[in-house]
């Protein structure tokens, strides 16, 4: 702003008329300066300034009723804003210094002139302007600090949601930025939004920023009325509230009922991990780790659900799935027997789902991860990904999405399965493909023995020739060169996972473990034993497929 059209107010005070007469006469527009007032002695002057509150005062030191001394007094003693300038005469020229060190912004001497006072009204105007700007500043500071508390409180919050603090260390800034809880009980409740990825895909970022503003509004209106809470969006569809409590049941309590209000007044539904209780500011990090490992068994929800860390703290086992059961899986789809691909699916689930202890969900989530990789890496060597690529592409930003959950997995990778199945079933692989594919489940079941070409082929109605042929044209090996091949690639398993190598020889019909030994040394470059130490010890050697 150009400050010679940014006005201050100036009032004359001057017992001598004629000199407040010449003053009020002066071209003090062009100066930037609007004529408040007169007055003609002290105590009008005073109940002047209280009444016009101007910016500068320009009065004599003498004055009848109160001198302009005292009139400077009660003028500092109300606070006023202003520049004070003294009109003295020679007389009074130590009178006027010691109004100046009293707070007077300055004098002039009679006779003064015109730009005598002119010059001293524009000092004191320009002192003026500049202690607006100075104030504008810091009520623009303090506002802009004011807009910006709550993300100084989140800010800070997930600071201490992820390093220990003890209150000490964070008792001043605590202060400052007005936590509203107490740093003491509290717990971590992580929010997530069902199905939200989803549905934001035909959403507006209007759309997604009203829907997400609703929500955090609820759930603090619905913390706010039973406890101290801080709630903030983390991500488009998670949130973070610490809140105050007294125990478990509590936190659970709080967080149902937010289920309840958001269900109710946004017309959608929440997922909610609830951390325990941290006794002190410096537990936090760990209620939060808590509440993250709470929500990550959404997995076993449908949504619309409190998960407690109580609930699932035992969780976590990690069941083994039989080597062979993916291979299974994997036959059934290249032989088109997609009621054979749902079926083991479904066992899958049965005795996972059965389990006293539940698998944790990172293990689910690997396990669906590594079988539809597999499942898709089969219908590229059958030439099928193409036609089932929808499919593929549903299931893997499925599992790419946060709000995933256990039955929507098992869904879209069950349908992919009995898609894939059908194109083979309906014969887009060839029929000796097929045959092949059918006879591998009966060689893979009787690995413990010598499977002869003639029993192989007899399963499948070929003759031993033909059969033989057929076996190398579709596979690339001979019937001998894969059973040798399988029965090393399990082997390799079953060591790493310590079966003693006398049982593994047993189980694959060698009675001696040396000649098993022999095999694998052949087969590896490394005996058995080499193989599982070099696994073991860490040594890097990599052994031979």
């Amino acid at each position: 702003m150009d400050d010679h059209k940014e006005h201050v107010r100036l009032c004359v005070i001057d017992d001598i008329r004629s000199v407040v007469e010449g003053l009020s006469a002066l071209d003090w527009e062009a100066e930037g300066v609007q004529l408040a007032g007169t007055a003609y002695n002290g105590e009008d002057g005073l109940a002047l300034i209280q009444a016009t509150k101007p910016d500068l005062i320009l009065t004599d030191i003498r004055m009848p009723k109160m001198d302009g001394l005292t009139m400077l007094q009660k003028v500092l003693e109300l606070n006023q804003a202003c520049k004070v300038i003294l009109i003295s005469s020679y007389t009074d020229f130590d009178y006027a210094r010691q109004a100046v060190q009293l707070g007077a912004f300055d004098f002039v001497v009679k006779p003064f002139t015109e730009e005598d006072i002119l010059a001293v009204v524009r000092k004191a105007r320009a002192a003026v302007l500049q202690e607006r700007t100075r104030l504008m500043n810091e009520q623009e500071m303090e506002r802009k600090l004011k807009e910006s508390m709550p993300l100084l409180r989140q800010e800070y919050m997930e600071l201490l949601l992820s390093f220990p603090t003890a209150w000490q260390q964070a008792a001043q800034r605590w202060a400052f930025l007005g936590m509203s809880l107490k740093p003491e009980q509290m717990a971590v409740l992580l929010l997530e939004i069902d199905d939200f990825q989803e549905q934001a895909e035909t959403m507006t970022v209007h759309q997604v920023e009203l829907t997400s503003f609703a929500i955090q509004n609820v759930v603090e209106e619905t913390l706010r009325e039973y406890t101290s809470c801080l709630v903030y969006r983390s991500t488009e569809h998670r949130f973070v509230a610490v809140v105050n409590a007294a125990d478990a049941g509590q936190i659970v309590r709080l967080a149902e009922q937010c289920c309840e209000h958001v269900s109710k007044y946004a017309k959608l539904t929440l997922t909610i991990g609830a951390g325990g209780l941290a006794e002190t500011l410096s537990g936090l990090p760990e209620s939060r780790r808590q509440a993250e490992w709470a929500l990550a068994h959404r997995l076993y929800t449908t949504g619309n659900s409190v998960i407690g860390y109580d609930d699932v703290a035992d969780s976590g086992h990690s069941p083994v799935i039989p080597f062979a059961f993916k291979d299974e899986l994997l036959l059934a789809i290249r032989s088109g027997n997609g009621g054979r691909a749902v079926s083991l699916l479904d066992d899958m689930s049965v005795t996972l789902e059965g389990l006293t202890r539940k698998p944790s969900p990172d293990y689910w989530l690997s396990l669906y991860e590594e079988l539809a990789a597999s499942v898709i890496r089969t219908l590229f060597e059958l030439g099928l990904y193409h036609e089932l690529k929808s499919s593929a592409d549903r299931l893997k930003g499925l599992q790419r999405s946060s709000s995933i959950t256990l039955a929507a997995l098992k869904q879209h990778l069950t349908q992919l399965c009995m898609e894939g199945a059908e194109l083979v079933r309906r014969g887009t692989v060839s029929e000796g493909q097929a045959i092949i594919y059918k006879s591998l489940k009966y060689v893979n079941e009787h690995l413990d023995r010598e499977v002869t070409v003639t029993e192989c082929a007899a399963h499948v109605h070929l003759s031993a020739s033909y059969y033989s042929s057929l076996f190398k044209k579709v596979m690339g090996v001979t019937l001998t060169q894969y059973i040798a091949s399988e029965r090393i690639r399990r082997a390799k398993t079953m060591l790493i996972d310590g079966v003693p190598v006398q049982e593994i020889a047993l189980m694959f019909g060698y009675e001696e473990r040396r000649y098993f030994s022999d095999m694998f040394k052949r087969a590896t470059g490394m005996t058995p034993s080499e193989f599982r130490e070099s696994y073991m010890s860490g040594s890097g050697s990599a052994p031979q497929a």
